[in-house]
């Protein structure tokens, strides 16, 4: 936790920041509606991660955007980045973000499900949207809308501004046959796949990144996801597992989200909020294309040099997965009118798209596959 002394300092230092910054909108020349380049203010953005610093696939693509948004805006706006622990820990980035401590955030959605359960359908539900149809949702429907609604009870505006792609489902340290298999089995999982895993008779625990490979190595836990063979390589935790399934059932996508507090995000003046969004939008784009690229490369060193036993899960996991996820997200339904409402347009849109690939992306795919 962020002790309280450091706590009010931070924000004593944001709202200095703030002070001057809101002053200069109520100049009479208004920059907020002023769109000359010219007369656009210089600002100093404290951006905070829920990553280590310079692990590829999370904190990098953190240090990118900052320097995207640099770039995009002609030196105007200055990120200064910091990795998790270095201002904020991971898991309250969040928190600084909307009480003003810091100005904006690279993490990940599927962390803040204890603030409302609907958030995770912006990052990842298990046996949901791919990271494809999550942008295109996003981008093209309602998603966006909506994620803008849910944001907007915390004074929050987020952005797609990274993506990992359809992970695998994990390193265990034993092989895993069955659900049965997973009775008792400690396993770091955030977000919704930890409910899911808790109803398989795991038990979830939830770790940041700088924390999952020692607790693997040391037994604290028994079995691990992360994000892909190329960060989960980078990493280390081949050394200390050597069972590594997939599908990744649990994260068909893993959004990560630029995090803006919406105070500042509304005083901002238009040229601004849109060098935001599309250098969020070319982050995402890159670093979803690195991880492919990557993991692809990376699964086979993993394999052949590595000597890591890479297996399927078994088709009654994946529909364990998918049992436990639907009716969770059914039961979150009930009580919530916010999560109601994006998951009868999620589930809508997935429809929609299922009956579009019948004919598209997943039938090619099908008959290429069995022709190479």
């Amino acid at each position: 936790m962020i002790n309280t002394k450091k706590r009010n300092l931070l924000k004593n230092m944001a709202a200095l920041s703030t002070t001057a910054f809101l002053a200069s909108c109520s100049d009479k020349t208004n920059f907020k509606n002023n769109l000359s380049t010219n007369n656009l203010p210089s600002l100093k953005f404290k951006m905070v991660t829920s990553f280590p610093r310079n692990l590829p696939g999370a904190d990098i693509p953190a240090q990118r955007l900052a320097k995207k948004i640099e770039i995009m805006s002609q030196g105007k706006i200055k990120v200064d980045h910091y990795a998790a622990g270095e201002l904020v820990p991971a898991f309250e980035v969040f928190d600084a973000v909307r009480e003003n401590i810091v100005d904006c955030a690279y993490t990940a959605p599927l962390y803040w499900i204890s603030k409302n359960k609907a958030i995770p359908f912006f990052c990842c539900i298990p046996g949901g949207m791919t990271s494809k149809e999550l942008f295109v949702w996003l981008n093209q429907g309602q998603g966006q809308k909506l994620w803008d609604e849910l944001y907007d009870t915390f004074d929050l505006k987020g952005f797609p501004a990274g993506d990992t792609g359809t992970t695998m489902g994990g390193w265990f340290n034993k092989e895993v046959h069955s659900s049965e298999d997973f009775k008792g089995l400690k396993m770091r999982m955030p977000g919704l796949g930890a409910e899911v895993i808790n109803r398989m008779g795991a038990i979830s625990v939830n770790l940041s990144g700088g924390e999952v490979v020692n607790s693997l190595k040391l037994g604290v836990i028994d079995a691990a996801e992360w994000a892909g063979p190329w960060p989960d390589m980078m990493m280390g935790f081949h050394k200390v597992a050597k069972y590594y399934y997939g599908p990744g059932i649990h994260e068909p996508s893993t959004l990560n989200e630029f995090m803006i507090n919406k105070k500042l995000w509304n005083n901002l003046p238009s040229v601004y909020k849109e060098i935001i969004k599309n250098a969020s939008y070319a982050n995402y784009a890159e670093t979803l294309s690195e991880y492919f690229y990557k993991n692809a490369i990376t699964l086979k060193i993993l394999k052949d040099k590595h000597n890591i036993k890479i297996g399927h899960y078994s088709a009654e996991i994946v529909e364990m997965f998918f049992y436990h996820s639907n009716k969770i997200i059914k039961e979150n339904s009930k009580n919530n009118f916010i999560y109601k409402k994006i998951y009868d347009d999620w589930k809508e849109t997935i429809s929609l798209f299922n009956n579009y690939h019948k004919y598209s992306d997943t039938e090619y795919l099908k008959h290429r596959l069995s022709f190479t």
